[in-house]
């Protein structure tokens, strides 16, 4: 599908979940290319809320159809949660309003003239994007890029790429829109393609692994001859389908097999060492702010994508050793009681594993507690039952919330979170539920209260709100320290805490 409108033409455009990270960043860099932009959402918060504020959008905090039918957009930018039966999209079919995803907006208006290189896989694509934009723009390469978290040091997560440029993309194996359930990643036709992982994720939309093999092996078969795709060597779903690639293939990871291998030199509370060899031949040293063997997996892929575009090592290794990682990835959130309180994004097994994993390197004198929400379309049904219980298994204390919206699901899908509290029980990991209820994030809250010490260090791990506890943890935490930074950041997040 085309952009039949000129390039200089200024159109009305209208966003469809104007308030999630992405749709929202998309809309505010559509703005500042001189569209007119407005859309709707069920519910704006901060940042997104005080972002488009900002920069003078006009949105409606519901699905209105009056709304959109006021603005008369040339183009509704419709977002994947958005389903028929939507007031807005009912309102914009009636009017028979034309449809665009936002993979394709992407494409026409924001990469078509760039060369793009794509991150996918099932972990570390926020991270990875992120280091790889980050690289770029500190040497001077004209950089764009779209990133689905928030990236304080990038200032923005989606930036247009200057024609001729580079676009660096998170690339999404999660279905389009409503009417185009391709998976996002397909309309980004990848230059340079990174396939980090290749897991068992998303079980709404992906029956079986093989679907999901079957999505990524089709994302491979998109680069050119002219291309490169880098799949880490470590991970045996990504070896698989990189072998329906007609573009060369380059593996990066820690095996001795892989063209760019990574060996850990040294890691320490300030972050990590590590060494690259490329097929044999000492590249150099790097060092990154991060802890974990994952993220020297993602560093690695970064720094062999930077070095396929023709940067120089001391130029890659200057550059991430000033990068600093996404919110809510290992995030310090704060202290609360002495007790260092860490929010990370992790919901899948490997993540969870890999996370606590880091938190050991970072902290090896601490205790470990690992607070997990169960909230994901797939972590809320059992298909990972006994790898959730190893995964967790590796903190010192385990604590699991409420299935959201378990109800979903008939009780013999749901994750049983009470036998994974007798597994873990069983080998020795004490493990509590939370029982549900409307409040159980203040019956979270006291518990970790009477249990946390000044040695410990607390994981809060999920892809939501966790029950309000990140919240409820920096009001206590502002109230011990009353600092002015703490106190703003508890009250920006007091609207977060009613999403629940």
């Amino acid at each position: 599908m085309a952009f039949p409108a000129p390039r200089t033409q200024i159109m009305r455009l209208y966003f469809l979940g104007i308030g999630g990270i992405a749709m929202g960043s998309v809309a505010i860099a559509c703005h500042r290319l001189g569209y007119t932009v407005s859309g709707c959402d069920s519910g704006v918060y901060p940042p997104m809320s005080e972002m488009l504020a900002s920069c003078g959008i006009d949105y409606a905090n519901t699905y209105s159809a009056d709304h959109i039918i006021g603005f008369a957009p040339d183009y509704v930018v419709v977002g994947n949660a958005i389903s028929r039966g939507n007031p807005a999209l009912e309102a914009a079919l009636d009017g028979n309003m034309p449809l665009l995803s936002m993979p394709e907006l992407l494409r026409w208006r924001f990469m078509l003239r760039a060369q793009r290189l794509v991150v996918t896989g099932t972990h570390g694509k926020t991270t990875t994007t992120s280091m790889l934009a980050w690289i770029l723009q500190q040497c001077g390469l004209p950089t764009g890029y779209l990133i689905g978290g928030s990236v304080p040091q990038l200032g923005e997560s989606c930036k247009p790429a200057p024609e001729g440029g580079f676009f660096v993309l998170e690339g999404d194996e999660y279905d389009t829109a409503f009417f185009d359930k391709r998976s996002k990643f397909l309309h980004s036709m990848p230059h340079v393609l990174i396939i980090t992982s290749i897991e068992y994720d998303h079980a709404d939309i992906f029956p079986n692994y093989e679907s999901i093999l079957a999505a990524f092996g089709n994302v491979t078969k998109l680069v050119p001859s002219s291309g490169l795709v880098l799949i880490c060597g470590d991970d045996p779903g990504a070896a698989l389908v990189s072998r329906q690639s007609l573009a060369p293939v380059q593996q990066y990871g820690l095996s001795a097999h892989c063209d760019w291998q990574a060996s850990i030199i040294e890691s320490t509370t300030d972050g990590t060492q590590f060494h690259i060899r490329r097929t044999g031949t000492s590249v150099g040293n790097f060092r990154i702010q991060l802890h974990g063997e994952h993220n020297v997996r993602n560093a690695t892929a970064a720094i062999a994508a930077a070095s396929a575009l023709g940067l120089e090592a001391h130029r890659i290794a200057g550059a991430l050793e000033t990068f600093a990682p996404p919110k809510r990835r290992f995030e310090l959130l704060c202290t609360w009681n002495g007790a260092v309180v860490v929010d990370d994004f992790a919901h899948h097994p490997t993540a969870i594993g890999a996370t606590i994993q880091a938190a050991r390197t970072r902290f090896p004198s601490r205790r470990i507690i690992a607070c997990f929400e169960p909230r994901s379309n797939t972590s809320v049904r059992a298909i990972f039952q006994r790898e959730l219980t190893d995964a967790l298994a590796s903190a010192d204390i385990a604590i699991i919330c409420p299935l959201y919206r378990g109800d979903r699901y008939a009780p013999e899908e749901r994750l049983d979170r009470e036998c994974i509290q007798r597994d873990l029980l069983d080998r020795g990991i004490e493990c509590h539920c939370i029982p549900e209820s409307s409040n159980w994030g203040d019956n979270a809250f006291a518990l970790l209260r009477s249990i946390m010490s000044d040695q410990d260090v607390l994981l809060l791990l999920s892809n939501g709100n966790i029950g309000g506890l990140r919240q409820r943890i920096l009001r206590a935490a502002t109230s011990e320290t009353q600092t002015p930074q703490h106190q703003e950041q508890s009250s920006r997040t007091e609207q977060e805490a009613a999403q629940g």
